[in-house]
């Protein structure tokens, strides 16, 4: 009898004499089983048995009849099941156990994954039959998203929630690498069904990891009978680069598409490498190289790479022709392409690649109309125009300035109107498309940092949107800040009868027609400010606090104007008996500057003042101070009264509350005292608990001369502020620095701010020559600017920079008003950035040059050069 011969990829040949030995012949039949092939394996198992006949034999027959039968099974092809396992109980009845389990499957047949896994919703279910469901499920189940959403079981059955996550672990590791951590899979056990899958998952996670000892572990304990074990032939063999026997054709084309697939990989990353070292002659070969790939592998996505090569290219600034070569030709400038260039572009934080990406957002707004990606009047379209509005917010004012003013000239020579340069109509166009709060809102925040905008758009969106509060209180606030009172009441009418219990409508009614009435008596209507005054006098919050006082006094005021002196005695008794003497004499003072009526209010000399009246002098300023900020008033105290109130506050410190403090710290920086301004700040930092930080920003505000300290303690407010969540405050203190660029650089962490509280705590003192105080050189990084250490370094100094605030003539102006002719408005806004000049420490000079182009004429430098703003 001729000897058969086996394939050498099957089996080992015997070395000696050529035939294969047993143990050989049935790794292969071992291997044919699990690769699929069982009609082979069942082939070749007889033939063993046949030569051998002993036990062993015997297992892998009835083995290698059972994935048979298994096959046909699966292809519901029973009756030739049934048949064969009759065939096997005759002949093997040792099998009989073995093959009780497919007898029952044959029998049940269920149809359906339904009908397999409804029974194990029954509790009394038999361990028997939960066991052969569940190996009937481990052995022939593939699909585990459908197992996932069987509704057979309820949702948080463990057999549902271990597929489902299965599936997605599964999903991620064929898709590319996956840290093993991330596939600890605690849903499902080491007992469950679905455990080879479990170790399937981490054996592909450890193959594209390139980890073959861990995928070769994991694939050995895969059970042999289960479903995932077909698989693990394809894998090893990727691994080894040979297998044990001929793939099956599905076999042979996955591990085909998985070892092409990895070569793009590759590829791809060579590219990324390429990219990286800037080198463009080695960009250009990977281009060409990955494009190869892609040809072979996959084909359909060709198209889509070369439009990623295209907008990586553009980014890296290469020349588009040798890219269009290298690719073997240009990319398609489809929507999806635009999109992927006007991401890149923006990503890149260039000014000028975010200008590019403004316009290729507009592009693609188009072209994703035209291929029907959305409507051209939808909420794509609106959050596009948000997007490209927020973009232009990005950019230097300068540039966008320059852009816009080339827009211009563009638009009268061409017609061509580029819209996606301008803000204010992006937002108008999203706000059309898509009139939502939250457009209208990002539209405010916009149109707050430039004058007469806020308004504008305040007044479109309480048309569209009649109940939003917001608009309406920023309505009511720009109608105040123009004195327009009699609009900002109807505004407040509006806003009480959206939520009447909003806090801005608290306390405003009486801001407001006191704002009216001193409005009337600078028009010289007495008889309306009356009225004003007698609507005031009839609110429940005119009763609170020193409010009675105020009333008092604009009653003085007015009965004063009208001639009635009786009543206008009463009525400054009335404030004396509130506030006391001084503080009474300040406040009637302030209405009346106010009101434009000085003439019937003098304040007089500090010296005529009693001594208790002028130790009573830092209590009565804060308390004014603060009536004054809540009712508007322009609190003008002479700089005799402010040395007063620096003299007697060291006696008074304690006394003061912290609410007092800041009021007493604010209106000696508006003043410009600094040595009290610092002395109060003191005190307010030795209060410590929440309004420390506060202080702090009150100390930066005294220290004008110290640049350097100033920033840094503004800083440390801000960062403070902003742990506290303060945002006002934090405002505020970003506002004083801003505009000194020098000091743009300087960041502190929250451990550097509270470093900076604590040593300004310790720093009771103002400074002086003998005393400068803390310094911040390490947290500013330069040298310090005063004169003395500019000279100890050879530098060129000013003389006048050796002065004091001290030796500047007291009380002296700007050396400016002012024109008469300026609208109100205008003036309001002038005042407010003087007020900010202030508190930065600025000199008239330094403001002037920043507020307009070449700053003011040269003026005589006599006895000062800079002069800083009161």
């Amino acid at each position: 009898m001729p000897q058969r011969r086996f394939d050498s990829n099957e089996t080992s040949l015997n070395a000696v004499g050529g035939t294969p030995s047993k143990a050989a012949t049935e790794a292969g039949v071992r291997q044919l089983i699990a690769s699929g092939d069982h009609k082979t394996a069942l082939e070749r198992a007889k033939e063993l048995h046949k030569a051998s006949s002993t036990i062993a034999s015997e297992a892998l027959l009835v083995d290698a009849y059972a994935e048979r039968i298994r096959s046909l099974l699966r292809r519901n092809l029973t009756l030739e099941a049934q048949s064969l396992i009759d065939l096997v109980r005759q002949r093997y009845p040792t099998a009989r156990t073995r093959l009780d389990e497919l007898t029952a499957r044959v029998v049940a047949k269920p149809r359906s994954l339904d009908d397999l896994v409804r029974p194990l919703n029954d509790p009394g279910l038999v361990a028997a039959q939960r066991a052969a469901i569940e190996r009937v499920l481990q052995q022939d189940v593939w699909d585990l998203a459908a197992l996932a959403g069987c509704e057979a079981l309820p949702a948080d059955h463990s057999l549902r929630k271990g597929a489902a996550a299965l599936e997605r672990a599964f999903v991620a590791a064929t898709n590319g690498p996956v840290a093993e951590d991330a596939l600890s899979l605690p849903e499902v056990s080491h007992r469950s069904p679905l455990a080879p899958w479990k170790l399937l998952t981490r054996a592909i996670a450890s193959f594209y990891r390139g980890e073959d000892e861990s995928c070769r572990r994991y694939l050995d304990g895969i059970e042999p009978q289960s479903a995932p074990q077909r698989v693990v032939p394809t894998i090893k063999a990727m691994l080894t680069g040979e297998a044990a026997a001929p793939p099956t054709p599905a076999a042979g084309a996955l591990r085909a598409r998985i070892t092409r697939a990895s070569t793009l990989r590759s590829a791809l990353e060579a590219l990324d490498q390429a990219f990286a070292s800037a080198s463009k002659g080695r960009i250009l070969k990977a281009i060409r190289a990955v494009l190869d790939q892609c040809q072979q592998v996959s084909p359909g996505q060709l198209e889509s790479l070369r439009q990623h090569i295209s907008v990586r290219c553009a980014v890296a600034d290469l020349d588009p022709a040798k890219v269009v070569v290298a690719m073997g030709g240009p990319s398609r400038h489809d929507a999806t392409f635009l999109r992927l260039f006007a991401r890149g572009m923006e990503e890149s934080q260039d000014p000028e690649h975010v200008v590019v990406a403004c316009r290729l957002w507009e592009d693609f707004r188009h072209a994703a109309v035209q291929e029907g990606w959305f409507a051209a009047n939808g909420r794509e379209a609106a959050a596009l125009s948000l997007h490209i509005a927020d973009l232009l917010r990005r950019l230097p004012e300068e540039l966008l300035r320059e852009l816009q003013q080339r827009a211009y000239s563009q638009a009268k020579a061409s017609g061509e109107k580029m819209s996606y340069l301008f803000p204010e109509e992006m937002y108008q166009r999203a706000c059309a498309l898509d009139p939502h709060p939250e457009s209208f809102s990002q539209w405010m925040d916009w149109a707050a940092r430039r004058p007469g905008e806020a308004e504008r758009v305040a007044a479109a969106w309480h048309k569209i949107r009649p109940r939003d509060i917001e608009p309406v209180l920023r309505l009511m606030k720009e109608a105040e800040a123009r004195g327009a009172f009699g609009s900002a009441l109807g505004y407040l009418a509006k806003v009480e009868q959206i939520d009447g219990l909003h806090s801005s409508a608290r306390g405003t009614r009486l801001r407001l027609l006191a704002g009216s009435a001193l409005r009337r008596l600078q028009q010289k209507k007495p008889v309306l400010a009356a009225e004003n005054l007698a609507e005031m006098s009839a609110l429940p919050e005119a009763q609170q606090g020193d409010r009675p006082a105020f009333l008092a006094a604009l009653r003085f005021v007015v009965s004063a104007v009208c001639g009635h002196s009786e009543e206008a005695a009463a009525a400054r008794a009335d404030v004396e008996r509130l506030l006391g003497s001084a503080a009474a004499a300040m406040l009637v003072f302030a209405v009346a500057t106010t009101s434009k009526q000085r003439a019937i209010a003098h304040l007089g000399s500090v010296g005529d003042l009693s001594r208790t009246e002028r130790a009573s002098l830092p209590a009565a300023l804060a308390r004014v101070t603060a009536l004054a900020a809540e009712m508007h008033l322009m609190l003008e105290v002479p700089g005799s009264w402010m040395i007063e109130v620096a003299k007697q506050f060291p006696a008074s410190r304690q006394t003061l509350d912290a609410a007092q403090l800041r009021s007493l710290a604010e209106s000696a920086v508006r003043a410009g005292v600094g040595d009290l301004a610092y002395a109060v700040s003191s005190a307010g930092l030795e209060r410590g608990g929440a309004t420390e930080v506060r202080f702090l920003l009150l100390r930066a505000q005294a220290v004008t001369g110290q640049f350097e300290r100033r920033v840094v303690c503004a800083k440390a407010a801000a960062v403070l502020a902003s742990q506290q969540q303060d945002a006002e405050l934090a405002e505020e203190a970003g506002e004083l620095v801003r505009g000194l660029f020098a000091f743009d650089h300087v960041s502190l962490t929250f451990d550097q701010a509270r470093a900076v509280l604590q040593t300004e705590k310790a720093a009771g003192e103002p400074p002086s020559k003998r005393r400068p105080g803390p310094t911040y050189d390490d947290l500013v990084g330069g040298s310090c600017q005063c004169a003395s250490c500019r000279r100890k370094r050879g530098e060129a100094v000013d003389p006048f920079d050796d002065l004091d605030d001290d030796d500047f003539v007291e009380d002296e102006d700007f050396g400016f008003e002012s024109p008469p002719d300026m609208p109100p408005k205008m003036a309001e806004m002038f005042a407010e950035e003087i007020a900010k000049a202030i508190r930065r420490g600025e000199s008239v000079e330094e403001f002037m040059a920043r507020l307009l182009p070449g700053g003011l004429p040269r003026r005589s430098t006599r006895r000062r050069k800079k002069r800083r703003l009161r």
